[in-house]
């Protein structure tokens, strides 16, 4: 057996060890996936890279303090190591999916209906179906639609005004990456959801994914007022024009509506949290979706297993990223005790939602420098035990963290997102962090605290 195959099979014994611990309860499968996990780790861990490599190094150092300092260091590191492998199968899960998507003229045919929209209804269709697609797509949103965009905003298209093309490539841009990123918001798909379950104890989930849906109205309302504020409709050449089909993007979206509506009913059914029940549901909708494509089950299986031993070792960054941050953070709240956390917020001698909006805007200021948004949220979440004890609402804070998580990912220079819009506009990355999200990402903290503290006026 290579090394790609059993790099392949580990990694989806993560996947499956993490869905068995969550709906079964079983411990012995939590292990098991933590094991894979790192077996993965140990084939692939060297080929890792840059931030990759970086936060593999500063888990490791965390493993090592634990060892030398903590009073029981084997329970904290085996939760550790057992919260890395959950989020990494996660993302593992949620890729299946990307696999039929990136494949399917559905989605390519979206993708083309969006970019040739005409000025005054671009930002706003661009940035709606980069919503949708990236539930699908992911990351994957970004070059799809970011590579339609090049093609489409040529020297040519906009007269030979170089000042028209770059607007456009702002405007684009600028929309496929809001429409990316506030994903995280409200989306039972997405690893912000994962990490807020985990770490805000008591949360009602029923109740919150209702109220996450009308944060991410009012924050892409913001991103589209703001877009028409900065570029008034007569400054724009006209669109492509011709006939508009949106049949193509009406599939998707029923597409998506029956992944995320089955995700809830099996999350429901099984009493486990949603994201266990996309675990479940995601990586079934992506074998049906590519049988469909192929005509074929045995196809479409076949297909499938050829693109994860080839994406699974690849993988090898995104998983040291993802688990890495996930291990160090669970780690790090070993470190911090949630009674001294409390007294000390107790001395601020602030209201609770006031603290609680502190604490969301403090995601957004680590991110700045670095501080990966699933170890900060980890780290308050942990060091926030008992919000019962600061009178903080969970459901405010839980709601204040995910937004925040948005906004940063639309602002930090060192974050994916914001590198691969970068790339694909050719502009350096603190263009796109500062001078296109910057006011967008300021107004949109001023709108979350306002969110924040009128929820918590209504709940009391």
């Amino acid at each position: 057996m290579n090394k790609s195959t059993l790099s392949t099979l580990a990694m989806l014994l993560v996947m499956l060890g993490g869905v068995v611990a969550a709906v079964f309860h079983i411990d012995a499968a939590r292990m098991v996936a933590g094991a894979a996990l790192l077996v993965y780790f140990a084939i692939e861990g060297r080929a890792a890279v840059g931030r990759g490599k970086i936060t593999l190094l500063v888990s490791a150092l965390a493993a090592a303090a634990a060892l030398a300092m903590l009073p029981d260091p084997g329970r904290v590191l085996l939760l550790a190591l057992g919260e890395a492998a959950f989020i990494t199968g996660l993302f593992v899960a949620l890729g299946m999916l990307r696999d039929a998507a990136e494949g399917s003229a559905t989605v390519q045919a979206s993708g083309e209906l969006m970019v040739r929209q005409p000025p005054g209804r671009r930002y706003l269709v661009l940035c709606l179906g980069s919503h949708v697609i990236s539930l699908v797509l992911n990351f994957g949103v970004l070059t799809l639609l970011g590579t339609m965009v090049n093609k489409g905003n040529t020297l040519a298209a906009a007269g030979g005004d170089a000042r028209i093309t770059a607007i456009r490539n702002q405007r684009m841009m600028t929309a496929i990456l809001r429409g990316f990123v506030l994903m995280t918001v409200w989306s039972p798909l997405s690893v912000s959801f994962a990490v807020v379950q985990s770490v805000v104890h008591g949360l009602p989930w029923r109740t919150l994914l209702p109220l996450q849906i009308g944060l991410t109205a009012l924050l892409l309302g913001l991103g589209w007022v703001l877009d028409r504020r900065a570029f008034p409709p007569v400054a724009n050449l006209p669109g492509v024009g011709g006939p508009m089909d949106w049949t193509p993007l009406v599939r998707l979206c029923l597409l998506v509506a029956a992944v995320v509506a089955a995700s809830v009913t099996v999350g429901e059914a099984l009493n486990v949290r949603l994201v266990v029940g996309a675990m479940l549901v995601v990586p079934l909708s992506g074998l049906v979706w590519l049988a469909v494509q192929r005509r074929s089950a045995v196809a479409g299986a076949r297909h499938l297993a050829q693109r994860l031993t080839v994406g699974m070792p690849a993988f090898r960054n995104e998983a040291a990223i993802l688990g890495g941050a996930m291990f160090f953070g669970t780690v790090l709240t070993a470190f911090v005790s949630p009674a001294a956390t409390a007294q000390a917020i107790a001395t601020l001698h602030l209201p609770p939602a006031v603290v609680a909006v502190l604490l969301a805007w403090a995601v957004m200021a680590l991110a700045q420098v670095g501080v990966s948004q699933i170890i900060s949220v980890t780290i308050l979440g942990g060091a926030l035990a008992d919000l019962s004890v600061l009178g903080i609402n969970p459901l405010v804070l839980a709601s204040g963290l995910m937004g925040a998580w948005a906004l940063s990912a639309c602002s930090t220079p060192v974050g994916a997102a914001i590198m691969t819009v970068a790339r694909l506009s050719e502009v350096p990355v603190t263009v796109v962090a500062r001078r296109w999200n910057g006011p967008f990402v300021l107004t949109g903290a001023v709108l979350l605290a306002g969110w924040m503290l009128g929820l918590s006026a209504v709940l009391g």
